[in-house]
């Protein structure tokens, strides 16, 4: 090994565990660890800074600080708190029945939305509804975490995860779909019973008086701008158009979620500052370092060692490539953040295509399932957790480990024999099947539980 290779594998190592201890701010560590190895570069005369700055995923930076944007406009119109009347109305306060309406909700909009944004719109939401109607919020947070986790593996801009991944690999958007959505059908089916079956004795009836009450007030009164409740509206609108369709003209996901978030800004007017101050510049910068500490691992050929070496442990072994892939990757992202293994990982997604196409997408299942084994895996996990501590009935790391962590391997399993099948049989059979069973699972589920 090179010494400048080794001395930027000694702060790449150095910085990540410093982000993993929680003891220092984790932006300020990726940025110094990054700015440290431009340091490094420039001194050994191996490359610039100004590479290091060129290989960093502009897109996805662009594409989450847009998504925030959007996010931020959305929850100043009063959408949120609008949203969180009319979803509880149908459940007529029967608090099973509550929590799935929510998970269903939290389901469908993380194919559409990241799993950032998606915790961001939902967990506030959900807070307020618990505490209006003096229910425990925490089994609600846990399980939106962990389905908004599963729940976007469907598309690129489920989660950055699966941006990275795709933007390294060329993955066909149509096709993660295909391939996905039924899988994704499937945990879903296989997690709803889990939840409310582990989380019975928490999810206790409401009093009827506080339901009457909260089901009295009238949904319109909580949108605080009409012409920025609607703009947010036809904003997301665009986005979920533009995100299903943009793929077949050329359109990428950051460019679409980057005019969306401008033109809102610009019709907002008065309270842009406002805005891009509520903007988690934290994250984007988080990003920013990390991008920049990959990129080093790029240019001293550090991400082509390891892929070499995870390829001649495959060899040409679909079956094998498809176990290494589900289980190694995600039990990883389970102990590490699942963005930075997604990144290191991201450039070797391409050479493992030539060993069978389903590899890239299988890596994208096991760092989205991987990230929420254990609570420290995802963005979204540690933000239920840091707005339960806001509200000063924090999730404990058991509290949380205790259902993820079985979940989160029994759907390794499921995803495993699912990759097996289609690498078997082909994706069209295995497709109808999945669709079929996880239908089943859900009508079976719906009977047993929510008969209240």
């Amino acid at each position: 090994m090179e010494p400048v290779t080794f001395a930027v594998l000694v702060v790449f190592v150095g910085t990540y565990i410093a982000i993993s201890s929680e003891k220092v701010n984790r932006t300020a560590a990726a940025l110094l660890g990054m700015g440290l190895i431009g340091v490094v570069l420039v001194v050994t005369r191996t490359s610039t800074f100004r590479h290091v700055v060129e290989l960093i995923e502009w897109h996805t930076v662009l594409f989450v600080t847009a998504m925030m944007a959007i996010v931020t406009i959305a929850a100043g119109s009063g959408m949120f708190q609008y949203l969180a009347i009319q979803l509880t109305r149908p459940s007529h306060g029967l608090t099973k029945r509550l929590f799935v309406y929510f998970l269903s909700f939290v389901f469908v909009i993380s194919i559409f939305l990241d799993t950032t944004s998606t915790m961001l719109i939902m967990a506030p939401l959900t807070i307020e509804v618990c505490k209006a109607l003096e229910i425990d919020f925490k089994p609600f947070l846990i399980a939106e975490a962990v389905v908004c986790n599963f729940a976007s593996i469907p598309t690129i801009v489920g989660a950055v995860p699966n941006l990275v991944i795709a933007e390294a690999a060329s993955l066909d958007q149509g096709l993660l779909f295909v391939l996905m959505m039924p899988l994704s059908m499937l945990l879903f089916g296989v997690s709803v019973p889990i939840f409310l079956y582990f989380f019975n004795k928490q999810l206790t009836q409401a009093d009827t008086d506080l339901v009457e009450e909260f089901l009295l007030i009238d949904a319109s009164y909580m949108i605080r701008s009409r012409r920025d409740f609607y703009l947010s509206v036809i904003g997301i609108g665009v986005l979920v158009v533009g995100f299903t369709l943009g793929h077949t003209i050329g359109f990428q996901p950051s460019m679409i979620a980057i005019v969306v978030a401008a033109f809102l800004l610009l019709l907002t007017r008065e309270w842009v500052d406002d805005v891009l101050k509520k903007i988690n510049w934290g994250t984007v910068f988080f990003l920013i370092g990390l991008f920049g500490l990959v990129a080093a691992l790029q240019i001293t050929g550090v991400i082509v060692a390891l892929g070499d070496t995870i390829e001649s442990i495959i060899g040409a072994n679909e079956a094998f490539g498809v176990l290494f892939m589900c289980w190694v990757p995600s039990l990883v992202s389970a102990v590490v953040d699942n963005i930075p293994i997604a990144t290191i990982l991201a450039p070797i997604a391409t050479g493992l295509a030539s060993t069978s196409w389903l590899l890239p997408y299988v890596l994208i299942f096991a760092v989205n399932v991987g990230g929420f084994i254990l609570p420290i895996g995802a963005p979204a996990n540690i933000l239920a957790i840091s707005l339960s501590e806001k509200e000063r009935n924090p999730i404990r790391f058991y509290d949380f480990a205790r259902i993820a962590t079985p979940l989160g391997l029994l759907m390794l399993v499921v995803g495993t024999g699912w990759f097996l099948l289609v690498g078997v049989f082909g994706i069209l059979p295995v497709f109808l099947a999945g669709i079929v069973i996880a239908s089943v699972m859900l009508v079976v589920s719906m009977r047993l539980f929510l008969k209240a």
